[in-house]
């Protein structure tokens, strides 16, 4: 694709603001812009610019200028284009009158290519970009329903994400996946904010709290009419996330050498913008919600329709709602919400997240309840799924309550914090991924639930099975194994329980098009030996490796899961497919398979480095029988050591479950980076082994002792 911009003189520079639209064919770009033309008709501060393009008349869509190839040429030649291009074997023009609209002070909407932005930006700096995006599977039927394409071009289309190029400057991601009213609104929105005061961003210097506070200089024209207008703005980021805040006033500016253009944001609000310091602002008077109505109805205990569940959930992702207000609703929903309002939430959620797709009908992905520590078995089977030819890509979690997740995990050899489109890449090539989900599946909707219900400590296996299955959604993924560990300490305390999650898991999946399956274990005792993102990676390769000494109930779980995949999303016979995944794994395929994804997402080390120097062991004060480690022992011992902010600290468990236990037999080995970690960590496993939590023996537990 090549382009030229008609150069413009520093002495003139534009008044208004030059607002690009792009974004891959059929998200409905012109339905957008043509409902915005209608909506903003009669308003003076906004213009609409009709490309040239040579075209045939009577192709349809966008209201263009058809002209010939002869026809356009001449009109380069005379200086009749502010920017033109070529791309998908046509050439495009912004007539060069957008420049004196612009100069006047008009807001200007042209329709571009993603890849010409960073050039027209180098010369009106000036510009915000609306990206525009869709589900592949509404981009898909619109483009079939336009019957311009052939199956194999659409196909292609669909397969590249929707991004913008380096140097594209600010961006706002509209998801245009719901109905054209609610579309176009998105777009109106968006494009009235170009019109509205520009700040730039920075952290508050002040402890402010989780409050959501902006503070704006008072010699800033713009700050009098909005404290006037309602006390609260609304604050438009870059990246498209809003959020509504209160509004604090400062005289003269906020800092001696800073302009009245800085607005000040309490870290809390800095984070949920996801915002850094200099990033531009667009901010504006807050509006009042339309679903207020809808959800003071939830809160006295209604039940909402689809629709109604959307609205909520688009103006709480707006940022319209105050905290109190998102509290109600919040403990309501966790309280009170029928299956088919978790339904509807799954499906609100997924359409304002980060969304991914893939090529091919089945896409697998497997979900941990948690809770169970060195249950690390996704990076044995997913080598070993996408090495039998599956596609699994695996957005993963960090640690928040336990020693490890599995992105610490694979940290330890490979890169997991990926852009969505190092993703794909890594897919295209191995079939899988293992890689940390916060910049993959990233979802608008959960940022705000949570920064309510972890302070206020709700929990609702209603709203969490909406948050798992929304990722899935939105991952791309069309068949999910959910691994639920069952356990006095597991999140899933008995098989009441269980069958209860597993029975909504279902429903939900049912309502929103996946294929699910929930395999219940035992989830009474860790999984594995060591514990810790370094000692659980360890634990892999010995598996992976087929050594001696690797631990059988790991190697044992993660076949049984993968042989279950194998049979479920793939079609093959029972013994086939758990014949399939042992050979796999004992012909060494499965490790070869893991170095290819850790080398596709980034090495880091080609196998995991020695645990950390500092150690000590808990030991046996008397005889018996083991029973089994306590998950939350186990837990509390290796957080205690470091882990997994330290991916070398962690616990080894040196006896398992049936072990003859003698006065002195060693039960567990604490790694520790520091002396003063060490002794940490051997304080929680004494304290745990005295009480009784540490571990389950037949007979009663003395005092314990301690060898370093």
């Amino acid at each position: 694709m090549t382009g030229t911009v008609a150069q413009t003189s520093s002495d003139h520079l534009p008044k208004g603001s030059l607002i690009l639209v792009a974004g891959p064919s059929g998200v409905g770009k012109d339905t957008l812009i043509d409902g915005a033309r209608t909506a903003l008709d009669g308003l003076r501060a906004y213009a609409f610019a009709r490309r040239v393009i040579t075209r045939d008349p009577e192709a349809g869509g966008e209201d263009y200028h058809p002209v010939t190839e002869p026809e356009f040429e001449q009109m380069r030649l005379r200086g009749a284009f502010l920017h033109h291009w070529d791309a998908h074997g046509l050439r495009y023009g912004i007539p060069v009158v957008v420049r004196r609209w612009l100069e006047e002070g008009t807001h200007v909407i042209v329709n571009v290519s993603r890849a010409v932005i960073p050039q027209i930006r180098a010369v009106w700096p000036d510009t915000l970009t609306l990206l525009i995006d869709a589900s592949p599977e509404v981009v898909a039927a619109r483009l079939r329903a336009r019957g311009r394409e052939a199956p194999d071009q659409i196909a292609r289309r669909l397969a590249r994400a929707a991004t913008v190029p380096d140097g594209s400057g600010a961006v706002i991601r509209i998801l245009n996946d719901r109905s054209p009213a609610e579309g176009v609104r998105a777009f109106v929105e968006a494009v009235m904010g170009a019109a509205a005061p520009r700040f730039c961003a920075r952290p508050a210097r002040v402890d402010l709290g989780a409050r959501a506070l902006c503070l704006l200089s008072d010699i800033h024209p713009a700050t009098a009419g909005l404290t006037a207008a309602s006390g609260r703005v609304e604050i438009l980021a870059p990246n498209g996330a809003r959020a509504v805040a209160e509004l604090g006033v400062l005289r003269a500016p906020l800092g001696q050498s800073e302009p009245a253009e800085v607005a000040a944001l309490s870290p809390a609000l800095m984070e949920r913008l996801m915002l850094a310091p200099g990033d531009p602002l667009v901010l504006a008077a807050a509006p009042s919600p339309e679903s207020r109505a809808i959800l003071q109805r939830k809160v006295a205990g209604g039940t909402l329709s689809d629709a109604e569940i959307d609205a909520v959930v688009g103006d709480m992702v707006a940022g319209r709602y105050s905290e109190a207000e998102l509290a109600g609703f919040l403990v309501a929903a966790s309280r009170d919400l029928a299956a088919p309002e978790v339904i509807a939430l799954t499906r609100a959620r997924a359409a304002r997240a980060a969304r991914q797709s893939w090529p091919g009908e089945i896409v697998v992905d497997k979900h941990s309840m948690g809770g169970i520590p060195g249950n690390r078995i996704t990076p044995i089977i997913i080598p070993i799924i996408t090495a039998l030819g599956l596609t699994m890509p695996k957005p993963s979690s960090r640690a928040i309550t336990s020693a490890a997740g599995t992105a610490d995990a694979m940290e330890v050899i490979a890169r997991v914090d990926l852009t969505p489109d190092e993703l794909h890449a890594c897919v295209t090539e191995t079939g899988g991924c293992i890689a940390w989900n916060g910049r993959l599946t990233h979802s608008p909707v959960d940022q705000v639930m949570n920064a309510i219900n972890r302070p206020l400590g709700l929990r609702s296996t209603r709203l969490d099975v909406s948050s798992i299955l929304s990722k899935k959604l939105a991952a791309g993924s069309t068949h999910v194994l959910i691994d639920m560990p069952v356990g006095p300490e597991a999140k899933t305390r008995d098989a009441a329980d269980a069958q209860d999650l597993a029975d909504l898991f279902t429903t939900v999946a049912e309502g929103v098009g996946l294929s699910l399956m929930v395999m219940q274990t035992d989830g009474t005792g860790p999984v594995g030996r060591g514990v810790g993102p370094v000692l659980e990676m360890r634990d892999v390769f010995a598996v992976l490796e087929g050594r001696p000494d690797a631990p059988t109930d790991l190697r044992d779980k993660a076949l049984r899961y993968a042989a279950e995949i194998l049979h479920w999303a793939a079609g093959m016979g029972a013994a086939e497919a758990a014949d399939a995944a042992r050979a796999c794994l004992d012909e060494g395929r499965a490790l070869e398979q893991l170095h290819r994804i850790a080398a596709a997402q980034g090495l880091l080390a080609e196998t995991p480095p020695p645990p950390a120097p500092y150690t000590a062991e808990i030991t046996a004060t008397g005889a018996g029988r083991l029973i089994g480690f306590g998950v939350r022992a186990v837990s509390g011992t290796a957080r205690a050591a470091g882990a997994p902010r330290e991916p070398t600290a962690g616990v080894d468990l040196l006896v398992g479950p049936g072990a003859t236990l003698a006065p002195g037999t060693p039960l567990l080995r604490i790694h520790a980076a520091t002396r003063f970690a060490l002794a940490s960590a051997e304080a929680v496993a004494r304290a745990a082994l005295a009480d009784g939590s540490l571990m389950r023996r037949e007979d009663s537990a003395p005092a314990p002792s301690c060898a370093g």
